[in-house]
């Protein structure tokens, strides 16, 4: 029996999207960008998942984000960019006294070996949560809408959404098989999915070869770009806008600084041995995280002067700046899913070096939208780095196609057709 009634596709005038990310709380991530709930639930937008839900908002039903929390400070807000509302719940009372016993205690360090076993069990028991059965029974969501199928949120949600009588869909988020929690649990899970958005054709082939789900549930959706803003525009405005020298030449790295998986570390030595011939060219390295001392102490020491490190930059038309000022964005990252890091630098003409993982390789074709390369190895990153400055030339003249590849495939218009395909044409059956 459903726990909430009839479902609400005949009362609500559009369909109700219920999002969930991937996070099992607030506190496991978004601090980390120095946001708090508030600013979270109305003005931050700077992932994907924003991006995503922006379109859906927009062209498909109102989308409700399900943001859990140890401690909510805030109830049901309206997000004043993305247009849809965004609740805050409190996690299972087993949820917050596991996070609590792991991470609270001065000796907690003693036992994060153990983090693989608190990290699955805290993901299946985190939504156990009555304000959020109770928030499903009033809502009555017709769609269910889930960031990643590696977490055991996923499962529990979508047992929930069976109970609802919901449809349920669920994207890529770059993990990898061998790392998916309650893995065997997930060979009934993934291929009952309702329609499974990916980020790059191999995914495609593992969930039909390994999990069995048709070919006919699944779609390559890469994350939409704000095309209008992310655009072409004069290097040397660009740069005089962004306070750089424009008789100078840079390289470009935007993300996250975690080393383990961004490998910035790697960017940073193989820039070190190209100054020599380059004595013009600078690295910006844009983001914020973990290692940020790390790397700049090693920035310091392989080459000085060399390495700016911007900050996290969250204004659109800054960043925008930046793309157009740099010779290409480079991406040595291990894991992946579609970075839109990607897409806004090819939005704004910029050719991308980038490893051959996740969603890269749908944008980036090497001699003409930029030069793609095997994960982890630093001879072809520093082949591929020389190839971009040795021929400038050759790079000016790649940005227009690179800018039109963009547009094509990841503008809103373009991505907003096929999340109308996936999302509505499932409710007329």
């Amino acid at each position: 029996m459903s726990i909430g009634g009839q479902n609400a596709m005949d009362t609500h005038q559009r369909p109700l999207i219920a999002f969930f990310d991937y996070a099992d709380v607030f506190e496991d991530f978004y601090p980390h960008y120095g946001v708090d709930q508030r600013n979270f639930a109305t003005k931050w937008a700077n992932t994907g998942n924003h991006a995503f839900l922006t379109l859906l908002q927009r062209e498909v039903g109102e989308v409700v984000w399900y943001e859990f929390s140890l401690a909510p400070e805030v109830s049901s807000l309206r997000h004043e960019i993305v247009g849809c509302q965004v609740k805050f719940l409190p996690s299972s009372w087993l949820h917050r006294s596991l996070w609590r016993l792991f991470y609270l205690p001065k000796a907690s360090w003693r036992w994060r070996r153990a983090y693989p076993l608190y990290a699955t069990l805290a993901s299946y028991v985190a939504l156990l949560s009555l304000p959020f059965v109770r928030a499903l029974w009033r809502d009555r969501p017709d769609i269910f809408f889930v960031q990643d199928y590696a977490t055991g949120r996923f499962d529990i949600l979508l047992l929930l959404a069976r109970l609802t009588g919901a449809r349920f869909i669920a994207y890529h988020a770059g993990s990898k098989p061998d790392f998916y929690m309650g893995r065997l649990v997930k060979r009934w899970t993934i291929p009952h999915t309702d329609f499974l958005i990916v980020s790059n054709r191999r995914e495609i082939e593992m969930l039909t070869l390994r999990y069995g789900v048709s070919r006919a549930r699944i779609a390559v959706i890469l994350t939409p770009i704000d095309t209008a803003t992310f655009d072409l525009r004069d290097r040397s405005a660009a740069c005089s806008a962004a306070g750089l020298d424009a008789s100078r030449r840079y390289l470009l790295f935007v993300g996250r600084l975690d080393d383990r998986v961004k490998r910035v570390s790697a960017l940073i030595r193989v820039f070190s041995s190209l100054l020599s011939h380059h004595p013009c060219v600078d690295l910006l390295i844009v983001g914020e995280g973990p290692d940020c001392g790390t790397l700049e102490r090693l920035a310091d020491e392989v080459a000085p002067g060399r390495v700016r490190f911007l900050g996290w930059i969250g204004d659109p038309a800054s960043l925008a700046n930046l793309y157009n000022a740099a010779e290409c964005l480079v991406l040595p990252s291990l894991s992946e899913g579609f970075p839109t890091v990607v897409g806004e630098a090819m939005s704004c003409g910029t050719p991308v070096v980038g490893t051959d993982v996740g969603g890269v390789s749908e944008m980036v074709v090497t001699g003409k939208t930029g030069w793609l390369i095997p994960p982890g190895d630093d001879e072809a990153l520093a082949d591929a780095l020389l190839d971009v400055l040795d021929h400038p030339e050759a790079v000016a003249r790649m940005r227009p196609q690179v800018r039109a590849a963009a547009e094509v495939t990841l503008s809103p218009a373009a991505i907003a057709a096929q999340l109308r395909g996936c999302f509505l044409d499932g409710q007329k059956e």
